[in-house]
């Protein structure tokens, strides 16, 4: 079962790839190119054995009619983070800014794989439970990869055209940042939409049924415990 959060902010970010973006300015506004560069920041997905039966239910939600389904889950968590570097001018009307560089990151900053403690570490469902929850790593993995190039194309779009008016260089800057963020927007949607449709085909009926058939020694051993389970 996977568990998945998303976060946004403008931030400065490490810097691997990137290509200059060419841009025109309406008159008066500062021109010239724009330095684009994309990151990915996706380190390997932790196990984690110290959660019980309990916990994992609470933070896996409602499930009917699977009691497999909080035995294993996993939870990522990705941030996007950005820095516009600006040229600003000052004109009759008030300040218009530009974007001279802009550096994104997309960041797993948590991924793990939380299976019930109450399942002995390299027993036959361990391992069964371990190896669903790692098809949910591999879908974390690639959607990301899939949204950092989507990302990268909707932010040269944006800074080839990208200009911010205020009363201020400050306010033009917060301006140009508010478009970044609604560039990019709908490659996050499509992160989080691309997830829950690869989610949803990995935690099919079919999988659970499967899941509860497999290592009968281990299910049998289980079920005490799981009988315990308090109500929610």
């Amino acid at each position: 079962m996977a568990v998945a959060r998303l976060a946004a902010a403008l931030l400065a970010a490490a810097l691997l790839t990137g290509w200059g973006v060419a841009r025109a300015a309406a008159p008066g506004c500062p021109a010239g190119p724009v330095r684009l560069r994309v990151t990915i920041v996706d380190p390997p997905a932790e196990l984690s054995t110290t959660g019980d039966l309990a916990a994992l239910r609470d933070a896996a939600g409602p499930s009917p009619g699977a009691t497999l389904r909080h035995l294993a889950l996993t939870a990522s968590r990705v941030e996007w983070r950005g820095e516009i570097e600006t040229r600003d001018r000052t004109l009759p009307g008030g300040v218009c800014a530009t974007p001279a560089a802009v550096t994104l990151a997309l960041v797993q900053t948590e991924h793990r794989i939380r299976i019930a403690r109450e399942i002995p570490r390299g027993s036959c469902l361990f391992r069964a439970l371990e190896a669903h929850e790692r098809r949910h790593v591999a879908v974390n993995q690639a959607t990301l990869r899939q949204a950092a190039g989507q990302a990268r194309q909707a932010a040269a779009a944006w800074a080839s055209q990208a200009e911010g008016h205020g009363a201020t260089a400050e306010a033009a800057a917060a301006a140009l940042q508010q478009g970044l963020r609604q560039a990019i927007a709908p490659a996050l949607d499509r992160l989080r939409e691309a997830r829950d449709l690869a989610h949803g085909a990995i935690d099919s009926d079919a999988e659970y049924a499967r899941l509860g058939r497999i290592c009968p020694a281990d299910q049998q051993r289980l079920r005490p415990a799981l009988r315990a389970l308090p109500p929610r």
